[in-house]
């Protein structure tokens, strides 16, 4: 089902992406009062400009028309109709955990210049990166047998908490880092780091911001839980201080350890496991996660909007499309890399498109990704 309220289109052709405006109306977000989305065709590419600012809803892309599609979680659940979605710094394609689709993804290319060899974001190549420049690499060619293309699958918002040692197989915690925790109840939030993890027990250091309140309080707390035998799960409820029932409402770190399906997950309770309003931020050093006096608070700026919630993770999560916090500034840049969209991958024909993320303040405010997109001839 197309999106209605369709009030203005222009082509132009264009070396590079100026012009026109295409704008729909629908449910909003936390940023805008419509959803509000931009179209800009060239001959290039095409771009959306999408609100996405919703917490809890998904905007859906068409991307061989080139728009949003409207449909409710239950429609988009069984729909073909759409390649992509949207929410706020997250993005799925329609395939694997995310939908009934055959899409995947792969990553096709990076820029150089964004990233050191360590890995770590150069600041100074994210601020004054051109995006004009950037969107050459959509018209790129690209061989396909080379990449790796990937379905959607559940990922924990947790990520680098243990590590793994070839020679013994053990785990061990990564104590170097640490995270910020929404609780279940979605109003009470921990900083905590890991102390100790084995397959069998786990041990954790954390604070507590109360409901209702701005600042940790209340001192550090240490929990320690093992995990019960012939258990694959250990569930922990911070405001107790203690193991919960992982049927239960109450927990708010699930620890996963099921060795036969080789998964060892930490997951917060909602997205994925759980019906709560859990989410993490994360991963902090944790010499810089000390000076932390608040879990939503940093120089008087609201962090709330960065919290994830487990989810599907697709190659746009895996290859990530943007660096945060940048020489202390508390907001997104794009990196730009270039991914592919395979519509159907159980198809040779199936269309495909070369897609960047070039923007996650298009309409003004935080949430508003824009998204650069181009059918690949083949």
């Amino acid at each position: 089902m197309k999106s209605s309220g369709l009030i203005s289109f222009k082509r132009l052709m264009l070396p590079l992406a100026t012009g026109s405006a295409l704008l729909l109306s629908g449910c909003g977000g936390d940023d805008s009062s419509d959803n509000d989305a931009d179209n800009i065709n060239s001959a290039e590419f095409s771009t959306l400009k999408i609100n996405a600012a919703s917490y809890t809803d998904w905007q859906h892309v068409n991307l061989s028309r080139g728009e949003l599609v409207t449909l409710t979680a239950e429609q988009a659940a069984t729909s073909t109709d759409w390649h992509i979605a949207l929410r706020r710094t997250e993005i799925k394609i329609n395939g694997g955990v995310s939908g009934s689709g055959n899409g995947k993804g792969a990553l096709a290319a990076t820029p150089d210049g964004f990233y050191d060899a360590e890995g770590d974001a150069v600041a100074s190549v994210f601020t004054n990166a051109d995006a004009d420049i950037q969107a050459q690499a959509l018209s790129a060619e690209y061989n396909l047998a080379d990449l790796t293309f990937k379905a959607d699958r559940y990922v924990p918002a947790i990520q680098d908490w243990y590590i793994y040692n070839p020679a013994n197989h053990q785990i061990s915690a990564n104590s170097a880092n640490g995270w910020l925790l929404r609780h279940a109840d979605g109003t009470t939030y921990s900083k905590f780091i890991l102390d100790a993890v084995s397959y069998s027990e786990i041990t954790l250091r954390y604070e507590t911001q109360a409901t209702d309140t701005t600042q940790f309080a209340g001192g550090e707390k240490t929990l320690t839980a093992a995990v019960a035998d012939g258990a694959t799960e250990l569930c922990l409820d911070f405001d107790a201080q203690a193991a919960a029932d992982c049927g239960g409402a109450d927990w708010d770190l699930r620890y996963e350890i099921n060795l036969a399906a080789r998964a060892i997950n930490l997951w917060s309770n909602g997205g994925v496991y759980g019906e709560g309003n859990g989410a993490a931020f994360g991963a902090i050093a944790a010499t810089e996660l000390a000076g932390y006096t608040s879990a939503t608070m940093v120089d008087s700026t609201s962090i709330a909007a960065h919290y994830r919630t487990d989810s599907a993770s697709s190659i746009f999560s895996e290859s990530s499309w943007y660096a945060y916090n940048l020489s202390g500034a508390h907001k997104l840049w794009p990196n730009f890399r270039t991914y592919i969209v395979d519509a159907d991958s159980n198809t040779e024909s199936s269309e495909k498109f070369a897609v960047q993320i070039s923007n996650y303040y298009s309409l003004g405010g935080s949430g508003s990704p824009e998204i650069r997109f181009k059918k690949i001839t083949q």
